[in-house]
């Protein structure tokens, strides 16, 4: 073939992404669904698979085509722990975890004033008559927080979630927030993330808690401190 062929086809397995570009000039095969099945270093060991919350993540990353990440906290040690994730078997993002174990270890468990799905979630902790730091006033105020992430080049941006899909509400009493999901995209990314991802995930995290079955017997509780 010659190269006009060569790249065409090229350009037909990146649209179907069977292929990616880690930089031009380069092309490398995504890894099968199967392959990444051991990928989640991300979620923390205690938790248990939450099957309408991973609707939840996969539908968001089909729709960014970024990492997506599910956070509950610790009441007892004030930490965050991810519960859930969707889109880890990415390939760029593999490879820089494999070099940055550290940042694996951060994003799976953190204080809770470390990052955005923390803040997220600190935010809402406290009550309403409780004075907040800007910060987390800013944040209450906006439904979304926005910060690095402990992976360097990379950012979070993270909703709080009061309900997790399919959990039993409370009859009469407002829900408490109980988690958060968080996006986890380059740090270049185009646009402005807060806004975009803030009013997509905040839509998706409210239409699959008004869409999904719920369960007599709850398959989530706040995830006991490891």
């Amino acid at each position: 073939m010659d190269e006009a062929e060569v790249r065409r086809r090229l350009l037909q397995l990146f649209k179907a992404k069977v292929c990616f570009r880690p930089r031009f000039g380069y092309w490398e095969l995504r890894p099968t669904p199967a392959a990444a099945a051991g990928t989640p270093d991300l979620v923390h060991p205690s938790t248990t698979p939450l099957l309408d919350a991973a609707h939840l993540l996969q539908d968001l990353h089909s729709r960014t085509e970024q990492p997506v990440l599910l956070h509950t906290y610790s009441p007892i040690t004030g930490e965050r722990l991810c519960i859930g994730a969707a889109g880890a078997h990415d390939v760029r993002l593999r490879r820089e975890l494999a070099s940055a174990p550290r940042a694996v270890d951060r994003l799976r468990r953190a204080p809770l004033d470390s990052d955005a799905p923390g803040l997220v979630m600190l935010a809402y902790l406290a009550g309403h008559d409780v004075p907040l730091r800007e910060e987390l006033r800013q944040i209450r105020s906006t439904q979304v927080a926005l910060t690095k992430a402990p992976l360097p080049g990379w950012i979070l941006v993270s909703v709080p979630v009061r309900r997790l899909p399919g959990a039993p509400a409370v009859p009469g009493a407002e829900p408490r927030v109980v988690a958060a999901v968080s996006i986890l995209a380059p740090a270049h990314t185009h646009g402005d993330p807060l806004v975009a991802y803030g009013r997509l995930m905040n839509s998706a995290v409210q239409t699959a808690i008004g869409s999904s079955v719920v369960i007599s017997q709850p398959r989530f509780a706040a995830a006991p401190a490891a």
